[in-house]
């Protein structure tokens, strides 16, 4: 557990110094969407087409896993967005809420949890992982959202406004970008790299400071429905930190050929704790962010728990 702890830490403390840094007025009531705007237009764009420019794809080309890992977070996702429009919602905010059950936290989590049980063989599975939340999900996501904002249009407007709008997003643009560049074998100069990596790192921790800024915010203007809210976010919690890496789990060892080894590591990165993801696209689109930001912060409390009770079972 200290282990977990010591990883999860730094996630509370990044949240932390949003949430206090917004109470105290030390940051401004339009800092959490300025500065989720920064990590979209900026950072995780840089993120993405660093992953995607660098990633040596003969090497994660690992079928089984890729099956396992894209069936449990696509069918996750699909269930989430079923079960909130059936409830009236918004495609846009049906699908953000999906995304939350479904995104789970690879880089500020995944990659040093993995790698202290699994040691360096852990880096390309979890770099699978990371590209299937981070760009499929995403784009996917990202589609869904464009086509309900664009519903009242008539048909032919709205495809071409929705393929307009998706194709002119960062977060989809970047990492198309990134796949040409590592088809075409070009080398990106030293200081574009260092440009490309001062941004990337920067996504993570200023995503989570956001988080904090938004927690503090909503904290003192809580919606008419808070409750209601509250609860939705504690099942998007259930699902991503329970029924996620039971269906990975079921996929891993009964349905796929898979090496134990890397099933384990599919089921362990299935049970990780919402990323911060969701919480951008909300703001981005300025939907309701306050069930993503709340699942986040609880998916990693509790994660400490079932993270776990989860690494003695494996």
């Amino acid at each position: 557990m200290l282990n977990t702890l010591s990883i999860l830490l730094p996630i509370f403390g990044l949240i932390a110094a949003g949430f206090i840094s917004r109470r105290t007025g030390v940051l401004g009531p339009t800092a959490a969407s300025e500065l989720n705007r920064y990590v979209v237009w900026l950072a995780l764009p840089a993120l993405l087409f660093d992953i995607m420019a660098h990633s040596h794809w003969q090497a994660l080309f690992l079928p089984a896993f890729i099956n396992v890992y894209l069936l449990g977070t696509g069918i996750i996702f699909l269930l989430i967005l079923v079960w909130r429009l059936s409830q009236g919602k918004h495609l846009a905010d049906a699908s953000v809420d999906g995304v939350a059950a479904a995104y789970s936290n690879t880089g500020y989590v995944g990659f040093p949890l993995l790698f202290l049980v699994f040691g360096a063989s852990s880096q390309i599975p979890t770099t699978i992982a990371s590209i299937i939340v981070v760009c499929i999900l995403f784009s996917i996501a990202i589609m869904l959202i464009e086509t309900g904002l664009q519903a009242e249009k008539a048909l032919h407007l709205r495809i071409k406004s929705v393929l307009s709008a998706v194709f002119r997003n960062p977060l989809v643009v970047s990492p198309i970008a990134g796949v040409i560049v590592a088809a075409s074998g070009l080398t990106i100069p030293d200081s574009v790299e260092t440009f490309l990596h001062l941004l990337s790192d920067s996504a993570s921790p200023c995503a989570l400071v956001s988080l904090g800024l938004f927690l503090a915010s909503s904290r003192s203007e809580k919606p008419n429905n808070s409750d209601n809210e509250t609860r939705v976010a504690w099942v998007l919690t259930f699902t991503k930190l329970a029924i996620q890496p039971l269906l990975v789990a079921a996929l891993a060892f009964w349905v796929f050929d898979m090496d134990r080894t890397l099933a384990m590591m599919a089921v362990l990165l299935a049970a990780l704790p919402t990323g911060t993801g969701p919480f951008m696209l909300a703001e981005f689109y300025q939907r309701n962010a306050f069930i993503t930001a709340q699942t986040i912060m609880f998916s990693t409390v509790i994660s400490l728990l079932t993270l776990t009770v989860l690494l003695n079972m494996l």
